[in-house]
């Protein structure tokens, strides 16, 4: 989960003497509600952002992801996640995860008809905040991450099977041009293992994303972020990276929007994202110029979150 926005209000008290020589002066009104943070700005890609210490939060997170070689594919996972900040820098959060497929007619990779949405599983995440980003130009945050992972049923597939797959995370971003362009870039890299229902035992597998995004607020103080992702992406058979198995890029364009207090929840806001795969190759080269065995044409994400 990225930093939940929480309202600052500046005083002096040193000032107060000068304060008297200020009477009659035109004063500038206070904003009625602090501009919107970049940290859930980027999309497909994290912010550095853990919030302030006792911050809470809740967000609802659906990837859907379009279209293989042949046939018709939609897999469609959600998790809703609970997250907290006990201390600076440290943000801890726990999630369940659903997932939906709908699968017909596949030929290339040869994934199984299937139909069904169902529970599957847990995830608990741990974030780090290394460096809080400034305020001024090219003034980096970083943030490391782990997030460790159970699931039910095989992401691509569809079918069941018990998996449990780590990540590690890093993320480093930064203003670019004032309080109005944001650049964002992380590097997440785990290993994976899973067994179908049934089968005698388990295959390893790993993967690697490098991701960069930019993200643009729509006038002084607006509330409102429009941007884009550029994504690598590569699966590895093994636990760590043994045998590549395809890499693929993908971009596209990225939304975001603080809508405000919703009833119990502070600071909502909305992230939308769409990514397309633009370039590929699976081993083999089994489906041309794109990598449409481990990965898809198309995803997309929509990320509704707030504090509470």
């Amino acid at each position: 989960m990225n930093r939940i926005a929480v309202a600052a209000v500046a005083a002096s008290l040193s000032a107060m003497p000068a304060m008297a020589a200020d009477v009659g002066r035109p004063q500038a009104a206070a904003p009625a509600t602090e501009a919107a943070s970049p940290d859930d700005a980027f999309g497909f890609v994290d912010g550095t952002g853990v919030g302030s210490a006792g911050d809470r939060g809740l967000t609802v997170e659906t990837t859907a992801r379009f279209g293989k070689f042949d046939g018709r594919y939609t897999g469609i996972n959600t998790k809703l996640e609970a997250g907290w900040t006990p201390v600076e820098r440290l943000q801890v959060s726990l999630a369940v995860w659903a997932a939906y497929h709908d699968i017909r007619n596949n030929i290339v990779p040869g994934y199984p008809n299937q139909n069904r949405s169902t529970f599957d599983g847990l995830a608990g995440q741990v974030r780090y905040q290394l460096r809080e980003r400034g305020a001024a130009p090219f003034d980096p945050g970083l943030t490391v991450g782990l997030e460790l992972r159970w699931g039910r049923y095989s992401e691509g597939l569809g079918i069941a099977a018990e998996r449990f797959a780590a990540t590690f995370k890093v993320a480093a971003d930064a203003a670019l041009i004032g309080d109005r362009l944001y650049g964002s870039v992380n590097l997440n890299i785990g290993p994976g293992t899973e067994r179908p229902r049934g089968a005698p035992g388990y295959a390893n597998d790993s993967g690697l994303e490098l991701g960069g995004a930019l993200a643009w607020r729509l006038g002084e103080g607006s509330s409102t972020f429009v941007g884009g992702n550029l994504r690598y992406v590569a699966a590895y058979g093994g636990a760590f990276l043994n045998q590549w198995a395809g890499h693929a890029v993908l971009v596209g364009p990225t939304l975001f929007h603080k809508i405000g207090d919703v009833g119990p929840l502070k600071d909502t806001s909305i992230s939308l994202a769409w990514n397309a795969q633009v370039w590929g190759r699976a081993a083999g080269a089994a489906t041309g110029g794109l990598d449409l065995v481990n990965f898809e044409r198309h995803q997309v994400r929509v990320k509704l979150g707030g504090a509470f």
